[in-house]
């Protein structure tokens, strides 16, 4: 088990001085004068994270945790601004979330997140917090497969209870892949400026259908340097940023595309894969993950 403490302390700062008037007769007053002193109250927790802290995809959706976390409930007494500062030799990432945090799908019910808003690869998160509700503070890596001890110090106006939480999914991940090729029979077009007759691009239109609502990531799997675009209500060649939603050239890495995508509604759209460079051919695959099924419905090759 992961040990941790916690210590708090308290600095005394913005000390404001108020003058006041108060009536003695028709014709004078007295002044007066007070100091008031608003206090900024330090709690620091203290803990590690290890080849036996809980594991999950920090950037998308996927099937195989990669990274290392520990979720942290926070127990707010006084409703206020807080601050939230890692000090580690990790590079470390926070997020912050509202009432629970789903390890399977990150981006639901998060309400800040930071990377280096500190400085030295060390997140900052500010935020107003309420008491009696139920903050979750997951302390992660930018890296994959990191281990190491970290500091978080909280500053505000009254201690922030810090206890480590194990949390699980309650929904499940599902896989959907489609594989095809950009070869000279494809379809062509300028995906940027004006191309010449020698610089168009060969591309690949599929229909995806969801039948389930929530948050998706589509990525590429291929030797050639992949372009993703999704679309809503069309797809135009003459005017392709009509239409469109999401695009990403490199976020999967080894230059291929990753979309991190989220739909409220059950139906379908348009997944474009091309190249980054003109004139490039090869083989692609394209792989899903999400709450349901994709199918994909090849619309023009």
């Amino acid at each position: 088990m992961t040990q941790s403490s916690t210590t708090t302390t308290t600095d005394l700062k913005n000390t404001t001085k108020i003058s006041t008037a108060t009536t003695q007769t028709s014709t004078s007053t007295i002044p007066t004068t007070r100091a008031v002193t608003s206090s900024i109250v330090k709690t620091q927790y203290s803990s590690a994270l290890t080849i036996n802290s809980q594991m999950y995809c920090r950037t998308s959706v996927c099937s195989t945790p990669n990274t290392y976390f520990q979720a942290i409930q926070l127990n707010v007494s006084i409703s206020g601004t807080y601050t939230f500062v890692s000090n580690s030799s990790m590079d470390t990432y926070g997020y912050l979330y509202y009432n629970t945090f789903d390890p399977n799908y990150p981006p639901v019910n998060i309400i800040i997140l930071d990377d280096d808003g500190d400085g030295a690869r060390q997140f900052q998160l500010t935020a107003h917090l309420q008491i009696s509700t139920r903050y979750i503070l997951v302390v992660t890596t930018f890296y994959q497969d990191i281990t190491g001890s970290f500091t978080i110090t909280a500053t505000g106006m009254a201690p922030i209870g810090f206890s480590s939480i194990n949390v699980s999914s309650n929904s499940s991940v599902v896989q959907s892949q489609y594989s095809s090729a950009l070869n000279s029979d494809s379809t062509t077009y300028c995906r940027i400026g004006n191309c010449s007759s020698s610089q168009y691009y060969y591309y690949s239109a599929i229909l995806i259908y969801f039948n389930t609502t929530g948050y998706y990531t589509i990525s590429s799997q291929s030797n050639i340097d992949t372009y993703g675009y999704i679309y809503f209500n069309g797809f135009n060649t003459s005017v392709p940023s009509l239409n469109m939603i999401l695009d990403n050239d490199q976020n999967g890495g080894n230059n291929q595309f990753s979309l991190d995508f989220h739909t409220n509604i059950i139906g379908t759209f348009i997944l474009v894969v091309t190249t980054y460079s003109p004139n490039v051919l090869g083989a692609f695959s394209v792989i899903s993950y999400g709450p349901g099924p994709i199918q994909f419905i090849i619309q023009q090759q």
